[in-house]
């Protein structure tokens, strides 16, 4: 009682805790009613078990699916034969490659209309494209479609291929690297997603995201140097820092383009990792320079002028000197 007279709210806190629990009746009826659910689940699959193997009996009345077991194996089967390339005879993958190889070289403005077909192909024919030629992870145009194939025509293919994408690869870079003569924040966007998204098609993430890094690092370099000329003798402390802050729309209008740029291709560590290493790195290395040229050139005038100082107090010692 003595412990209950000390603590007088804490124990009615307490009890209207206990009392908000739900007693034997209430937890009766939460039982009974995951039951029921669980039950409506287990007929609502073998329902959908039983129009399976419907289906599959009318377009394939050869295969016999007697038990669930039988419909979930038949299933893996299927998902794992329908995602395999198609195999193409190595002759029509070697001209097919040459045709786009001399399209790219003898006329213009083929790129776009390359990278749609190649696109095409990979969405709706399910054929895969390499994105890298490294060691033996190349792959060609079909999964299946080398495996028979001499080295040298290996090599020919894995040759041309990389002369194709090279050729894309410049084609999109320059684009990346134009994108800032675009006025309207959200057609910026949508360009290098999509340059982006081609990019990747061709390469590998990890190459992708480094290159177009170094791209928006050199806008922001060039963007800070027009902003913020060398500071000189004559430049105003207050006035520069006053640019800086001008700036900070500007920058935020950057980081936030690329922010919702790559936040659709990398995870969220990823991203934030981006958006530091790209603009608030640059960005802290950049005031660091300034601020240490200011300290500096700020030191060497303090100098100067107690020299001045010296010398002009040594001058009137002397003249005072010379009238006694």
């Amino acid at each position: 009682m003595d412990w209950i007279d000390e603590y007088p709210h804490n124990s009615f806190d307490l009890q209207c805790l206990l009392n908000s629990f739900p007693g034997d009746l209430e937890f009766k009826q939460i039982f009974s009613d995951i039951d029921d659910q669980m039950e409506q689940n287990a007929k609502s699959i073998e329902h959908c078990i039983k129009e399976i193997q419907s289906e599959v009996h009318k377009h394939c009345p050869d295969v016999q699916l007697q038990t669930t077991t039988d419909c979930f194996e038949w299933l893996t089967n299927y998902n794992y034969n329908t995602s395999k390339s198609p195999s193409f005879p190595h002759g029509d993958l070697m001209r097919f490659l040459k045709t786009l190889q001399d399209l790219l070289k003898n006329e213009q403005n083929q790129e776009e209309m390359i990278l749609d077909l190649l696109w095409d192909l990979s969405c709706q024919s399910s054929v895969s494209f390499p994105s890298t030629l490294s060691g033996t992870s190349f792959h060609s145009l079909s999964r299946n479609s080398l495996h028979s194939v001499e080295d040298h025509s290996l090599v020919e293919v894995k040759s041309i291929w990389n002369d194709i994408r090279l050729h894309l690869r410049h084609f999109l870079v320059s684009r990346l690297e134009s994108h800032n003569e675009i006025n309207n924040s959200q057609q910026k966007i949508a360009l290098k997603n999509q340059c982006i998204q081609q990019l990747l098609f061709l390469y590998p993430e990890s190459e992708v995201i480094t290159k177009y890094q170094n791209i928006q690092n050199k806008l922001l370099a060039k963007f800070l140097q027009s902003c913020f000329p060398s500071y000189s003798r004559d430049s105003n402390l207050d006035i520069i820092a006053h640019g800086y802050q001008n700036t900070m729309v500007t920058l935020y209008s950057m980081i936030k383009e690329d922010f919702n740029t790559v936040c659709e291709i990398l995870t969220p560590s990823s991203t934030m990792k981006f958006i530091k290493e790209t603009y608030l790195d640059t960005i802290t290395e950049e005031m660091a320079n300034f601020l240490e040229n200011f300290c500096e050139l700020q030191f060497k005038e303090n100098a100067v002028r107690v020299v001045k100082t010296s010398k002009s107090s040594s001058k009137h010692r002397g003249a005072v000197h010379a009238l006694g």
